[in-house]
């Protein structure tokens, strides 16, 4: 009944450790987000999910800017408050400030907003699709997300 008792416990210990996302990280595991909208909703939905992976679950975030999604990065430009208080600058600035990594479409950026590189916000990659975007995309063990 002891030893019953005893492999309950190592088993119980076994599962929470599981459970709570130690390995995560050594797991291989990467997430890579797409993300082609400023509307102010789907880029907050987008942003939160990829900073909570990257801060809860320990797992590399990858979010990658394109289409309308560039103007996320445009310093020059102001931006309303989502309902929870922060503005999608704010919340670039807290993922990016937590390790994780954003990159930008060097086309997207000119020709869809009519920004250079010195418009970008602090943290921000330049990428070109084969060079920077691809790796993080088609690594292995990569689940990809598009908002």
């Amino acid at each position: 009944m002891r030893g019953l008792k005893q492999i309950g416990t190592i088993v119980a210990l076994f599962c929470m450790v599981l459970s709570s996302g130690v390995f995560a990280a050594d797991s291989g595991k990467r997430l890579f987000v797409n993300l082609t909208s400023d509307e102010l909703n789907r880029a907050t939905m987008a942003l939160g999910f990829s900073t909570k992976i990257l801060t809860q679950k320990k797992i590399p975030v990858t979010i990658f800017l394109n289409v309308e999604g560039v103007r996320i990065a445009d310093k020059n430009i102001t931006e309303h408050k989502h309902a929870n208080g922060k503005s999608l600058k704010e919340m670039l600035a807290t993922f990016l400030s937590e390790g994780g990594r954003v990159t930008i479409c060097k086309m997207c950026m000119k020709n869809v907003a009519g920004m250079s590189e010195e418009d970008l916000v602090s943290g921000v990659e330049v990428g070109s699709c084969p060079d920077v975007t691809w790796p993080a995309l088609s690594a292995e063990g990569t689940t990809v997300l598009s908002y």
